[in-house]
């Protein structure tokens, strides 16, 4: 039975001060942990109550320090300290306790304190930005799970932070797997916060593998779970997930509104937590796009405007006063922001949040047209990628890069702006080259996006080669996606169709070469390049398409979904 209502009570301590003593502490009378206390301290942990439970580790401090290694409940009490860490509970607290466990007292300790202590050793390696050496912790425990001895408690926790270190690794079909253990366990002994606060996890998962629906559903389910707890932490999180789903949707605004609460929501424990850089770098992105979303639309709508006659000179003038004042804002927020989490980063020394958070500021440079401090950005973070192979970063790194060089041709920037373009698909191409060493399917569609339009440019035409980076994209992107990466997707699509790539297929399969596709195959291909160019010429009417080739409607807009077309809804339909 779990007892909820359990309170700490720490018994006064006598402590005697006295020189030279390990890392300059005090040399304390040697602390028994109770019972009581280490259930309580436990209980903290499953029912996910982080506000007492950091509250707890940063006052009792002397306690936690005082503590008996060779006490049975020391390692235990390690072990469910551990967990608030990642929080912000103080690491070297935490740390001097564990260093208090020397050989000879780690040989005496039962199977069960050998496994907590290992608890906490994986969370101070995650802290420290070691996801490997965690993770070699985390594997060892949930090796002996199974072990009649251990906390099954533990194990909850284990498979929890071995799938956090999987997802941090790019792994998420494997963080999935052990988010799902470790849930399955917390339900069984009647945690029902430890098992929400996992399947938080599994729905943000789920929302970065596309899934949206069942991720939001997920997320739903465990904020529900939790509310009244105080776990700011995973409620943070379940904002952040929201966010990220709204931003796959196209929905930018409702994703700040998403990231917002997430930042108050981890802002309520401790404002530098890892989760709340991570928050700014998501509130960040969004604000990055949406300045995106107003260029496209000033561009869309000069020449309407200015060839209306309802519309004076004067509130041309002023419309675009206040256009330019909201972009700038924008940006200065995002710069704002991404200082903000880098800090948070390099204090916690979290080497991939803060290359995540500098490759944001590169793109945003990049929109200033501020080549070289943009390219600066994607050089040093490609090189400490580059030395840890966190192949995300490095795929990411050379995206910005390439996207810089495409800025240049494109802008005749150089003597030689041929040059830019060549430097464009070369970076391109490493980039696809490292994209293809992680599950990111959204990263892949990206680059494959991005060498596509490269493609397209005037240097080099290469239709057929463009057609091809389109139907990779168009397979990895997510039913419901409509953000950026869409919008890249739409105007490659439209750039392909206006290319020749119709006549190089055409002519190759008229000379028998099938390139080893099947009949099906090529008959898809065929509706691919012809329906779409149909559709143009009958004023991008579906209806008038169907009457022409006697075909559904539902094929056509098929068709034209696959190849990244938007096709609105006729007249009458």
């Amino acid at each position: 039975m779990i007892n909820t209502d359990r309170r700490n009570i720490v018994p006064a301590l006598r402590v005697t001060k006295t020189c030279g003593t390990r890392h300059g502490a005090e040399r304390r009378k040697p602390f028994e942990v109770p019972d009581d206390m280490l259930a309580a301290v436990r209980d903290d942990v499953m029912l996910r109550r982080a506000e007492r439970g950091l509250e707890w580790f940063g006052n009792q401090r002397s306690v936690i320090l005082a503590a008996n290694p060779e006490n049975r409940n020391t390692a235990a009490l390690a072990g469910y300290l551990s967990q608030w860490i990642d929080a912000g509970a103080d690491r070297e607290t935490l740390r001097e306790l564990v260093g208090g466990f020397q050989p000879h007292v780690r040989a005496q300790l039962s199977l069960n304190g050998y496994v907590q202590l290992r608890l906490a050793e994986g969370m101070l390696s995650l802290a420290d930005g070691n996801v490997n050496a965690a993770s070699a912790h985390f594997d060892f425990i949930i090796s002996v799970e199974q072990e009649p001895v251990l906390d099954n408690e533990v194990a909850t926790l284990a498979h929890f932070w071995k799938a956090i270190c999987q997802r941090e690794r790019g792994e998420l079909d494997d963080a999935m797997e052990e988010a799902s253990r470790g849930r399955g366990i917390a339900t069984a002994l009647g945690y029902v916060p430890a098992a929400a606060m996992i399947q938080a996890l599994e729905g943000c998962l789920n929302i970065q593998k596309g899934r949206l629906v069942r991720g939001a559903e997920q997320l739903r389910d465990a904020q529900e779970a939790l509310s009244g707890t105080g776990d700011f932490i995973s409620l943070g999180n379940i904002h952040s997930g929201y966010g990220s789903a709204a931003l796959e949707e196209g929905r930018y605004e409702m994703a700040l509104d998403h990231f917002a609460s997430a930042i108050n929501d981890y802002q309520r424990g401790n404002p530098r937590y890892t989760g709340n850089a991570r928050a700014l770098v998501d509130l960040a992105h969004t604000q990055r796009l949406i300045t995106l979303g107003i260029a496209r639309s000033i561009d869309a709508g000069a020449e309407r405007r200015r060839g209306s006659a309802a519309t004076s000179r004067a509130g041309l003038k002023l419309e675009a006063s206040a256009t330019r004042q909201r972009v700038e804002r924008l940006r200065d927020e995002a710069f704002s922001n991404l200082a903000r989490a880098s800090d948070i980063y390099t204090s916690c020394r979290n080497g991939h949040g803060l290359a995540l958070a500098r490759l944001e500021r590169g793109f945003l440079l990049l929109d200033c047209g501020d080549f070289d401090r943009a390219a600066i950005e994607a050089n040093e973070t490609f090189d400490a990628a580059a030395r840890k192979r966190d192949y995300a970063i490095m795929a990411r790194s050379r995206l910005v890069h390439s996207k810089i060089e495409t800025a240049q041709y494109e802008e005749g920037i150089g003597d030689t702006p041929a040059a830019h373009a060549q430097r464009a698909y070369d970076f391109a191409r490493d980039a696809l080259t490292y994209a293809k060493q992680t599950e990111d399917r959204r990263l892949l569609a990206r680059v494959y996006t991005c060498q596509g339009l490269i493609y397209c440019c005037d240097f080099f035409n290469n239709g057929e080669a463009a057609r091809e980076c389109r139907q990779y994209a168009g397979e990895l992107l997510i039913p419901g996606n409509r953000n950026e990466l869409w919008d890249d997707y739409q105007a490659l699509a439209a750039k392909v169709l206006r290319t020749g790539a119709v006549d190089s297929k055409l002519q190759k399969w008229t000379q028998g070469i099938a390139e080893e596709k099947s009949f099906q195959q090529m008959t898809e291909e065929f509706a691919d390049l012809v329906i779409p160019s149909i559709w143009e010429h009958e004023e991008r009417n579906v209806s008038r398409v169907v009457a022409r080739l006697s075909i559904s409607p539902k094929k056509v807009r098929r068709v034209l979904g696959r190849v990244g077309v938007k096709a609105g809804r006729d007249r009458g339909e």
